[in-house]
């Protein structure tokens, strides 16, 4: 049986921002990396390493359509789907960035109640959804033809360079721009600002892609919990289970754990260490324990990020190698590559 554990946020950017400003409490995952081989490699973003691990590839993947139809099973089969995420944007000198919605902390209510206003404003559009108040879509008719970068592409960077290209820019340019204009003025933004929380003043449209696009499962059980997986694993025919734990499964296994993601994304070094001590709990004490009972032949840890990729592997047949001592984690992210500068 071979396991693949996927948790971006893994790789904590010490080369970037220094290194952790305490040692997490881990006992399984040290002796894992002590046995273990790995390889710092390009930074790629979680949902664009997925899709590849699927097979799918290209420009133009249908981000937007496997994201909803990860969220739950009642979406509209017959539409194309376009991510229209919201965002905070705010100037830093004369650059206009982008900041998702993972640090504004956005009700369901104040998500509802925009949903409805901006169908009631917009309904030549589409229909507007939010299955999760950080998460939002619209059904179209048709498929848009721009080429839109992901989210995670633009996420703190300055808008100007992850513009839309291709066909009909002006006509989702003219949107976005009046989708700004009515949040700024809308209330539940006035009451953002009055408790001083960032307000959602815009979206960030993206995913749109062929609806047909064929998907293959890289493994015969999938655990994730994260909506893009799950999207994925329907898609390809498989019913992803829950990721709260490890699970033996006769096979192969591909696990998507992203408890880790956002404290790293937002340089959260106390929520960070919380979720680590509970990966350590949950996830490497029982899968080192599997590979020692020889359950698993061979264990891949795969940290894909904005500014490196880690990757794990550890075999059965290495760990009789009694002489390898525990690594700490901390050792192993010291010796990461610096960021490229040119990365914008």
């Amino acid at each position: 049986m071979q396991f693949h554990l996927v948790v971006p946020g893994l790789a904590w950017p010490t080369a970037a921002f220094g290194k952790l400003p305490a040692q997490p409490r881990l006992t399984a995952l040290p002796s894992l990396l002590g046995h273990a081989s790995h390889a710092w490699r390009a930074p790629i973003a979680l949902e664009t390493w997925l899709a590849a691990e699927f097979g799918l590839s290209g420009a133009r993947l249908p981000y937007a359509q496997l994201r909803r139809l990860g969220e739950s099973t009642d979406a509209n089969s017959d539409a194309h789907w376009l991510c229209c995420d919201p965002a905070h944007l705010h100037f830093s000198r004369d650059r206009l960035l982008l900041a998702d919605a993972s640090g504004l902390a956005i009700t369901r209510e104040e998500a509802d109640t925009l949903m409805a206003g901006i169908n009631e404003t917009f309904p030549d559009i589409g229909r507007f959804e939010a299955p999760a108040p950080d998460r939002w879509y619209v059904a179209l008719t048709e498929e848009p033809k721009p080429l839109f970068y992901p989210l995670a592409d633009a996420n703190g960077r300055p808008v100007q360079l992850f513009m839309p290209e291709g066909d009909e820019v002006a006509r989702w340019a003219r949107l976005s721009n009046e989708l700004e204009v009515w949040l700024y003025n809308h209330p539940v933004n006035a009451a953002r600002e009055e408790t001083g929380q960032r307000t959602i003043n815009g979206v960030w449209l993206w995913g749109a892609g062929p609806r047909d696009a064929l998907a293959r499962a890289p493994v015969s059980h999938i655990q994730a919990d994260q909506p893009f997986a799950r999207g994925l694993a329907r898609h390809a025919g498989i019913a992803a289970q829950a990721a709260d734990r490890y699970r033996a499964q006769p096979g192969t296994t591909l696990a998507v754990v992203d408890s880790l993601q956002r404290p790293a994304l937002h340089m959260d070094s106390a929520a960070w260490l919380a979720a680590i001590e509970e990966l350590d709990t949950n996830w490497f004490a029982p899968l080192l324990a599997a590979v020692k009972a020889k359950q698993i032949s061979k264990l891949r840890i795969s940290a894909p990020g904005d500014k490196h990729f880690l990757h794990i592997e550890v075999s059965a047949s290495g760990l009789w190698k009694f002489w390898r001592k525990p690594q700490p984690l901390d050792a192993l992210l010291a010796s990461a590559p610096a960021p490229n500068p040119q990365n914008p």
